[in-house]
């Protein structure tokens, strides 16, 4: 029956619109106490958080990019309000010694972790609707232009290792004129399985990721190359890594082991009683 692509605008969709109602949910529920916390108090509470999340959801992605969609900018909001709303209570008390009482280890694993929701759901969202993957055939001094990068291809040269032999490339990848790297992919066929394995060069940091993969030889000097660039994409694994530290920083808390142990005591203390009573 056809093809379902599950990048965009698939994705976008089944990802980012069943997850801004959670969200949104996620920085209002760790503000309010169960029953008891009134509608005003919360509003006002969490008024400048939507504020600064709508302002800079809305911007940063058309000031970044020069370009976004509307579901890009929802769940950039999105992540912005779920960071913005964990860090109201730290920054509170950071301005203010007075605001409360200091913040137990159980709460700042909540704040650590809902940031690394935050960060997840930014990564995700400007992964989705930035990332640009292009196919191309190459000769020598041929150049790619992706992502605001350029891609000169230098050449190939054999090489060999422990267990394979292959071909290698050379691109000198530049931004604004300005060198970035030079990546070096290769194509290799081990001598054991006798099937061509491709290993991509990959230049990346906090901000994107640059991908470049040497393809098969298409005759006179020319290769197949796949470039990708992918802004904030280790900021996925990044939010998973802060939403594990949250864990077990919550997981740390005295209050936690000390109620354990005072229902494991009251459990004690009950099992003679029961059992006298099933002895009379």
């Amino acid at each position: 029956l056809g093809k379902i692509s599950v990048g965009p605008p698939y994705f976008n969709v089944v990802f980012l619109l069943p997850m801004v109602p959670l969200l949104l949910l996620l920085g209002v529920g760790m503000h309010t106490a169960w029953r008891t916390s009134p509608r005003p108090l919360l509003i006002d509470r969490l008024r400048w958080p939507a504020v600064v999340a709508l302002v800079f959801g809305a911007t940063l992605p058309w000031f970044v990019f020069d370009r976004a969609t509307v579901l890009t900018m929802i769940g950039t909001i999105a992540g912005l309000w779920v960071i913005v709303t964990a860090l109201l209570d730290p920054v509170r008390k950071l301005v203010s010694r007075t605001a409360g009482p200091v913040l137990s280890r159980g709460q700042w694993g909540m704040v650590v972790a809902h940031c690394g929701v935050g960060i997840f759901v930014l990564g995700a969202t400007i992964t989705s609707a930035y990332n640009v993957e292009l196919d191309r055939s190459v000769r020598v001094g041929d150049s790619i232009e992706a992502g605001g990068y350029r891609f000169e291809f230098l050449g190939t040269k054999d090489v060999t290792g422990p267990n394979y032999q292959g071909v290698e490339g050379e691109f000198r990848v530049t931004k604004n004129g300005a060198l970035v790297d030079v990546m070096r992919p290769q194509k290799r066929v081990y001598r054991v399985q006798q099937q061509p394995m491709t290993e991509a060069a990959i230049d990346g940091d906090l901000r994107r990721d640059v991908f470049v993969a040497l393809g098969d030889s298409l005759g006179a000097d020319a290769w197949s190359v796949r470039v990708q660039v992918k802004p904030l994409i280790r900021f996925i694994w990044l939010g998973a890594l802060i939403m594990a530290i949250g864990g077990f920083l919550a997981a740390t808390d005295r209050r936690y082991r000390v109620a354990a142990k005072q229902g494991a005591a009251a459990s004690a203390a009950e099992r003679p009683l029961e059992t006298a009573e099933s002895e009379g």
